[in-house]
């Protein structure tokens, strides 16, 4: 076995990792995946829906540990039917719950780990590359829930990956703990050119760390690209408009000439994507308008987030 600074190489953003062509997955009444088209570049990925969209599914399928009913997929150009154990000793994984041996300490937890690759990184090397050093001689049992995760991270670097696949790394985390964790991930990715493929439901941290995501819901991908490509897809500036009846202005207002895309998010929501160059007289065409038709405009707020994004894709799937 080798250690040392011998690692693979990283990926670059223009390098396809993941393709998917039709994933079909069904667990007896459940239609976990429908069809799942994907072209996943090197980066950092976010895989974004709700509970039972079928993202732990999609993972389990990409690492081998499940057979899709149908179609095909493929990691880092290996097949994931016949080539599934390359590909598992090319990526890091993290799991939603990862069960981490709690009376063993966190160097020799990570000594164990390289024992079972042909290429390792050193422990305590791994553990200053989390932030855990001080704690290398510590049970793994004493460790807080951020210090667990971070070791978790550490453990997925073990065999020198290319890929490092994240399941809900922060969903038991407090808000300092989160920011730990995405900030080390947007560190590693940096500074060691892995790639990472992340599923979340907590959006504003995706948008901190992301160059792309898909959104999933029922097993299908509803869009995706990255996310400037979602911000504004007509390339125009994107405002969120508080109003009374929000249906109600998107229909009188549909017309205006500087107006180019609408989209009602729920009764008091409308997402309103102007041109660049028109924002200030846009806005003032959908207050005069409103006010005219007897309608409240409480607030216009700069939107695109990620959350705003999530909520129009959802609205718009339920629509269907």
């Amino acid at each position: 076995m080798t250690t040392g600074q011998d690692y693979a190489s990283g990926t670059h953003h223009d390098e396809t990792i993941i393709v998917t062509r039709g994933l079909h997955k069904t667990f007896g009444d459940v239609r976990a995946l429908q069809g799942v088209d994907l072209e996943v570049k090197g980066g950092v990925f976010g895989l974004v829906g709700p509970n039972g969209a079928g993202k732990t599914t999609l993972i389990r399928v990409l690492l081998g540990l499940v057979p899709p009913d149908s179609g095909s997929a493929t990691v880092f150009g290996l097949d994931i039917r016949t080539q599934s154990v390359e590909i598992r000793q090319r990526t890091g994984v993290l799991h939603e719950r990862p069960a981490l041996p709690t009376n063993m300490t966190a160097r020799r937890l990570l000594e164990m780990a390289g024992e079972l690759y042909e290429q390792h990184r050193p422990p305590d090397e791994l553990l200053g590359l989390v932030g855990l050093s001080e704690a290398a001689d510590r049970k793994v049992g004493g460790f807080s829930a951020g210090m667990y995760q971070r070791l978790g991270i550490a453990h997925a670097l073990v065999g020198c990956p290319r890929l490092v696949i994240l399941d809900e790394p922060t969903s038991n985390l407090d808000v300092d703990g989160r920011a730990e964790v995405i900030e080390l991930i947007r560190r590693i990715h940096r500074s060691e050119g892995v790639s990472f493929v992340i599923s979340s439901h907590i959006l504003t941290e995706l948008e901190r760390v992301c160059d792309t995501v898909a959104f999933l819901r029922k097993g299908r991908v509803l869009r995706s690209g990255t996310i400037s490509e979602l911000r504004g897809r007509s390339g125009g500036e994107v405002k969120r408009v508080i109003t009374s009846d929000a249906r109600a202005l998107a229909d009188l207002v549909v017309g205006l000439d500087n107006v180019a895309v609408l989209q009602v998010v729920d009764h008091e929501t409308l997402l309103v994507t102007t041109d660049a160059d028109d924002v200030e007289d846009a806005l003032d065409s959908i207050l005069k308008t409103a006010v005219e038709n007897g309608l409240r405009v409480t607030a216009l707020e700069r939107a695109g987030s990620l959350e705003d994004i999530y909520r129009e894709v959802m609205s718009d799937e339920q629509e269907v």
